[in-house]
C-alpha cells in the first residue's frame, strides 16, 4: 500500500469538497421540480380544481375541452397549453410537496401578483390568505 503524502492527501480532499460544493448544481432541482408539480391543483381559496399534471407531459385544464400539454423550461418558466393551443407561461417563484407560488403569466411586468395553487382542495381553502 502507497503512503500518502500531505500534499496528495490536500489535493484529494480539496477535489473531494469540489465535487460536493457543485452536487447541487448538476440539474436535480429541475427534475425535482418536474416532480413536485405532478399531481392536482387547486387555486388559493377555491375548492374548484384548476388544472391536473401528469407525469407523461399532459395536463387536465378546468374548462377545457380535452388534455394539454406543459413543460418547464429555463428551471422556473412553467407553460400550460391548453387543448386548443392557448398556452400562458408563469415563472415559479417557490415549489413544495404542498403548494406552488407562481409569478404573473406571460411574464406580465406590469404587476407583482402572485398565484399560488396547492395540491388540496381544503388546502386551498385554509390558506385563503
Amino acid at each position: 500500500m502507497k503512503n500518502i503524502t500531505r500534499r496528495g492527501f490536500l489535493q484529494l480532499t480539496a477535489a473531494t469538497a469540489l465535487v460536493c460544493a457543485t452536487a447541487p448544481l448538476t440539474g436535480c432541482e429541475k427534475k425535482n421540480k418536474k416532480k413536485l408539480i405532478i399531481g392536482t391543483w387547486y387555486r388559493q381559496g377555491s375548492d374548484d380544481l384548476a388544472f391536473t399534471i401528469y407525469d407523461d407531459g399532459t395536463c387536465m385544464i378546468d374548462n377545457d375541452y380535452g388534455k394539454g400539454t406543459w413543460s418547464i423550461a429555463n428551471e422556473d418558466q412553467f407553460t400550460l397549453t391548453g387543448f386548443y393551443g392557448n398556452s400562458e407561461i408563469f415563472t415559479i417563484i417557490a415549489i413544495d410537496k404542498k403548494s406552488v407560488t407562481f409569478g404573473p403569466p406571460n411574464a406580465d411586468k406590469n404587476t407583482d401578483q402572485t398565484i399560488v395553487f396547492w395540491h388540496t382542495a381544503e388546502d386551498a381553502k385554509k390558506n385563503a390568505g
